[in-house]
């Protein structure tokens, strides 16, 4: 990829993008990582606070729920808090879980909604002016500033019912774009910096970072709650944040852009966000005739998209109180869990990065082929685990999941120019925002119903949409075979013209002399 084919939005830092080359040492590699680390931190100390903050809430669902909203007595509700299954009945229980399992369809709803319509003007834009940094920085100063709402709510704790918490939690959240927005935002630098053969690999990295930020969310979650208590946990929260927020600001470099002045007269920066036009080319770009059969391999990854974030999303809205009511964990034991979780993926992740795209040099479809076997299995156990040490086998039968969703971005990546990148994003992006507005109330739904026959029934659900999902994948993998021979095939042609052509060459300076 050549200098002036990368978007102005990107930091000069990659303007050797071909690749570290194969001669290098290990410690050689290592500290070129290092020096080239440039978005990785914003997105690292965006989710660890976020996932301490999603961990925070359902307790502090949970605790209103009972006190504000039902009223129990202290005893009760302290009980609950402490899962002393002795200082209540199973049915409070299950009337305060209904009650926040309301609330948390109504939350992903409004989550699911907003961002949805913002990556489409958010995407556009992007690309229109060269620029990624708000797209990132935006997200991230509306989420601190719902982590300090939250913080509000749990300070005037009896004022203050489930609903306002719901509120605070959600629509700052939507307002800014959310995770989507920012994942729209570094995705587009990330890919635009790299080149094709790196850039699987670099989109590993990026999901490393995002999935090692979610491990220790999860574990100072559940360990610092209960010596911060929920106020100190959103305060540590906004103060992460906030950090991101400022390295952002200062790290990210953005190339100073002359506009032209007409065009800047003739329209204010709020008409030409939302210009309706840039959305319809938007999805014109997106779904293109291209070479390669661009335009349903575009189609086939977002259906796998959808098929894959939905049923992920839908299981994070209700695990944490599936887990409570089947094994009864506190919030410790949910975080342990979380953190095993975390590092059999992240093994798991690194082998199928290094070993099987990087050494036998498998293709991005069948990583994500493995992937889904993988968490169909996990789904199985999961559903049926009768005891809470069994159901942490679904973990290790999990271990390849982390995979899929790196070959998807990575799918995507390579069948989109870099001018592209951000448009096409945008709308990867909005099958990925729109999932919580679908499954989240599903899942929800689904569990509030079988919560008393059958509450992990939504696993099932899980792994029948993944097994929809293989025959996809096994399409794309068809595709990319296809595409490669075809390539080896007009390479050979190529070499064989120029031999006749050197042999005609030849022969003409021989007679010639």
């Amino acid at each position: 990829m050549s200098v002036r084919n990368i978007p102005n939005a990107i930091s000069m830092e990659f303007l050797e993008t071909k690749g570290i080359s194969k001669s290098l040492t290990t410690w050689q590699k290592v500290k070129y990582i290092a020096t080239h680390i440039t978005v990785e931190p914003v997105v690292f100390f965006y989710i660890l606070p976020g996932i301490m903050c999603l961990l925070a809430s359902q307790n502090l669902y949970l605790e209103k729920a009972c006190s504000v909203n039902l009223k129990y007595n202290s005893t009760v509700c302290d009980a609950m808090v402490r899962r002393d299954q002795t200082g209540y009945e199973s049915f409070q229980e299950d009337e305060v879980q209904r009650m926040v399992s309301k609330m948390l369809s109504i939350k992903t709803a409004i989550i699911g909604f907003f961002p949805t319509l913002l990556l489409l003007f958010f995407g556009s834009w992007s690309d229109r002016h060269c620029r990624r940094k708000p797209v990132i920085l935006i997200p991230i100063i509306c989420d601190t500033i719902s982590a300090l709402e939250l913080l509000l709510t749990a300070h005037f704790f009896f004022e203050l019912s489930i609903e306002y918490t719901m509120v605070a939690d959600s629509l700052p959240y939507a307002f800014g774009g959310g995770w989507s927005c920012v994942f729209l935002g570094v995705f587009s630098y990330v890919s635009g910096i790299s080149s094709e053969e790196d850039r699987t690999i670099r989109i590993g990295a990026l999901s490393m970072f995002q999935n090692v930020a979610m491990a220790i969310g999860n574990v100072t979650g559940g360990l610092l709650i209960g010596p911060l208590g929920l106020r100190g946990a959103y305060m540590f929260a906004a103060l992460l944040m906030s950090s991101a927020a400022i390295y952002g600001l200062i790290v990210i470099k953005e190339e100073k852009i002359v506009k032209d002045e007409e065009a800047r007269l003739q329209k204010n920066f709020l008409k030409d966000f939302f210009d309706i036009n840039h959305v319809k080319n938007t999805f014109k770009i997106c779904f293109k005739e291209g070479p390669s059969n661009r335009k349903w391999k575009t189609v086939v990854i977002l259906i796998a998209t959808a098929m894959i974030i939905g049923p992920l999303q839908g299981e994070l809205a209700v695990v944490y109180l599936y887990t409570r009511i089947k094994f009864g964990w506190s919030e410790v034991d949910f975080t342990i869990y979380n953190t095993v979780q975390f590092f059999i993926q992240t093994a798991g992740s690194i082998f199928a990065l290094t070993y099987f795209s990087k050494k036998l040099k498998i293709d991005d479809a069948m990583l994500g082929i493995i992937a889904l076997f993988s968490k169909i299995s996990a789904c199985l156990i999961y559903a049926f685990a009768p005891s809470g040490h069994f159901f942490f086998l679904g973990s290790i039968a999990e271990v390849f999941h982390g995979t899929c969703h790196i070959a998807l971005r990575s799918l995507m990546a390579k069948i989109v120019p870099p001018h592209e990148l951000g448009q096409s994003n945008s709308v990867f992006g909005v099958c990925e925002a729109l999932m919580p507005l679908v499954y989240g109330p599903m899942y929800t739904i689904l569990y509030n119903r079988t919560l008393g026959v059958f509450p992990g029934g939504f696993y099932l659900i899980s792994a029948l949409l993944y097994f929809i999902t293989l025959p996809l994948f096994f399409w794309l993998y068809k595709c990319s075979k296809r595409d490669k021979k075809i390539a080896l095939e007009k390479a050979k042609d190529v070499e064989q013209e120029q031999e006749l052509l050197q042999k005609n060459n030849s022969s003409t300076q021989r007679k010639s002399i």
